[in-house]
């Protein structure tokens, strides 16, 4: 875990508002998002009284698996993509995910902090609610329960020591900063790598690789 030392070092931003919007703690955001998505089904309730049970916890369990394939194009096409000829995208790269990269253990930076978080959740919920209508308050709290759980993932990857039986997920996270940035895209499943061929080739041949962890 990062020390206090070094975070005054690993500085984001030379504003200091922003350097300190640019921070965030499993202790804040849990509960952010776990209110975020009670008010989200509490409002589709109110709004929509008519949608049953069961169609509530269909569509719910929809968007909550919708988030894997989410999580690998996100990583994959978003947070690697780097137009070097343009000083504001690269600016954004490195604030969304290239300081990660930079300062992969920065435990007060693995979770996406409140108000990008927001950002990002009003923009998926435009989105989602043009396709879907008035499922979107059921499919977008799953979908953002998802991203909670991987936000953890990714937390406890970088902070903890892998339990016996999620090691193979520590390995391919650690593969992805360490040795194989093109590759190993997915941090709470391997599912879409081995579905778009982005496994990295240790795993798929060897099946067991030594690899410092992070």
């Amino acid at each position: 875990m990062t020390t206090d030392k070094n975070l005054k070092k690993n500085r984001m931003f030379r504003n200091p508002l922003l350097e300190l919007l640019s921070w965030s703690h499993p202790g804040l955001m849990i509960p952010f998002h776990l209110i975020i998505i009670s008010l989200l089904i509490a409002s589709g309730r109110t709004l929509h009284p008519e949608t049953g049970y069961g169609t509530i916890t269909a569509v719910f369990v929809a968007g909550f698996f919708s988030w894997t394939l989410a999580e690998y194009l996100m990583h994959r096409y978003v947070f690697h993509w780097i137009k070097e000829d343009s000083k504001i995208v690269s600016g954004f790269h490195y604030a969304l995910h290239g300081y990660h990269h930079s300062h992969p253990n920065d435990a007060n930076r693995l979770f996406m902090p409140p108000v990008p978080a927001l950002l990002f959740l009003s923009a998926f919920f435009g989105i989602f609610g043009l396709f879907l209508g008035s499922y979107v308050w059921y499919f977008l709290p799953g979908f953002e329960l998802g991203y909670l759980i991987y936000s953890y993932v990714h937390y406890s990857m970088h902070t903890q020591k892998a339990p016996k039986r999620l090691k193979f997920l520590w390995k391919h996270h650690t593969l992805h900063h360490f040795k194989y940035p093109d590759k190993a895209f997915g941090v709470s499943s391997r599912f879409w790598d081995r579905v778009f061929g982005t496994m990295p080739p240790e795993q798929e041949k060897q099946g067991h690789v030594t690899v410092k962890a992070p």
